[in-house]
C-alpha cells in the first residue's frame, strides 16, 4: 500500500534508507528528473537527478543525523518545518535539471521505526519554477514602478516629491548624529528668453545637459533633484557651506562651458546658471532651510547672475 501511495502520488518524491540506497522513486520523479526508478533505485545515485557531481543531499544529512551541516550545503535557503518534526524546507535553482534548470521547493523528514531510531528518509519535491519567475518579474516589475514614480521623466533626476522626503530624512540624520549638511538650489539664468526665442524642445535639450552637468559632479553621497521648471536642487549631506560651494562652482563652470547649437540659431549659444548654497542649522524647520537656500538662490541672480552665493 505504501508502496502504491508513492507510485501514484503527484508529488515528485524519493526515499532512501539509512545506507543512502535509494528505496522509492516515483513515477512523478522520473518525470521531473528525466530519470527512471528502475535506473536508480537500489543505488546511491538520487544526487545525478540534481548536481553534475556528487555532493549530499537534504535527505543523505537527514538519514545521518547530520542536520547541523543543513546551514553550510543550503545557506540562507532552508527553514524547520512547522508542521513535521524532523523535517526541513527549502528552495533551490538546480542547473542540471531539463530545460536549462529549475527552482525546487522541497521538504526532507526522517521516517523512525517504533523505538524512534531513523530508518529512513523521505524528500519531496515541487517545480516552482514559474512561479519563482513570475515572483521575479513581478519584484522586478514593482522596483520599476518606483524607480519611474520618483524621476523626472525629462532629466532622470529625482523629482521634487521625493527631494522633501530625501530631504527630511537628511535633517533627521544631521540633527541626530550632530553631522554638517549643505543644500544647493540651481536655476538657469534668462530661460524664459531661451524658450521664447527657440522653442520649448530646444529648452528641453538645456534642461538635460545642466541634469547630466550636475550628476557628472556629483559625489556618491550627494543626491540631485530637478526641483521644478529650470531649478533644480543638490543635497549634500556631510558636507559644509565651504565645501558645498566648491562642488557648486564646478557646476556653474561645467555649465557655462556646455555648447548649444538651437535649430535656426546658427551660432552656439552658452547658457548659464545662478547657484545659492546653504549649510543646515541644528534643529532648523524645513520651511526655513529651504528659503535660505532660495534667498540665496535670487542674491546670485542679483549679484549678475552665473555666480555662486553661500550664505549660512
Amino acid at each position: 500500500m505504501l508502496k502504491t501511495i508513492f507510485e501514484n502520488s503527484p508529488i515528485p518524491t524519493f526515499v532512501i534508507g539509512r545506507d543512502h540506497k535509494i528505496i522509492y522513486w516515483n513515477r512523478a520523479l522520473e518525470k521531473l528528473s528525466g530519470i527512471m526508478a528502475k535506473e536508480v533505485v537500489g543505488s546511491e545515485d538520487h544526487w545525478r537527478a540534481f548536481y553534475r557531481e556528487y555532493r549530499p543531499v537534504m535527505a543523505d544529512l537527514i538519514v545521518d543525523e547530520r542536520q547541523s551541516e543543513i546551514p553550510f550545503w543550503y545557506p540562507g535557503k532552508y527553514n524547520k518545518s512547522k508542521l513535521i518534526e524532523d523535517a526541513y524546507e527549502a528552495t533551490d535553482f538546480f542547473p542540471e535539471l531539463e530545460g536549462g534548470g529549475k527552482w525546487l521547493r522541497f521538504t526532507v523528514s526522517a521516517l523512525r521505526d517504533s523505538a524512534g531510531a531513523i530508518m529512513a528518509a523521505v524528500e519531496t519535491l515541487e517545480d516552482v519554477t514559474d512561479r519563482k519567475l513570475a515572483g521575479d518579474a513581478l519584484r522586478e516589475s514593482e522596483k520599476m514602478y518606483r524607480a519611474l514614480s520618483i524621476t523626472d521623466a525629462l532629466t532622470g533626476l529625482y523629482n521634487s516629491r521625493y527631494f522633501y522626503d530625501q530631504l527630511r530624512s537628511e535633517i533627521e540624520r544631521a540633527d541626530r548624529y550632530h553631522h554638517p549638511l549643505s543644500l544647493l538650489l540651481l536655476d538657469i539664468d534668462d530661460f524664459k528668453d531661451f524658450n521664447d526665442t527657440y522653442g520649448h524642445l530646444e529648452g528641453d535639450e538645456v534642461l538635460v545637459r545642466l541634469g547630466e552637468v550636475i550628476r557628472n559632479c556629483l559625489r556618491k553621497t550627494d543626491s540631485a533633484y530637478r526641483y521644478g521648471g529650470e531649478e533644480f536642487t543638490v543635497a549634500m549631506p556631510e558636507t559644509t557651506g565651504d565645501a558645498a560651494t566648491i562642488l557648486a562652482e564646478r557646476i556653474r563652470k561645467e555649465f557655462e562651458n556646455e555648447k548649444f547649437y538651437p535649430l535656426g540659431g546658427g551660432k552656439a549659444v552658452h547658457k548659464t546658471v545662478s547657484i545659492g548654497v546653504t549649510q543646515y542649522i541644528s534643529q532648523e524647520e524645513l520651511r526655513m532651510f529651504l528659503k535660505r537656500t532660495d534667498s540665496n538662490m535670487y542674491r546670485a541672480k542679483g549679484q549678475g547672475k552665473n555666480r555662486v552665493f553661500c550664505r549660512t
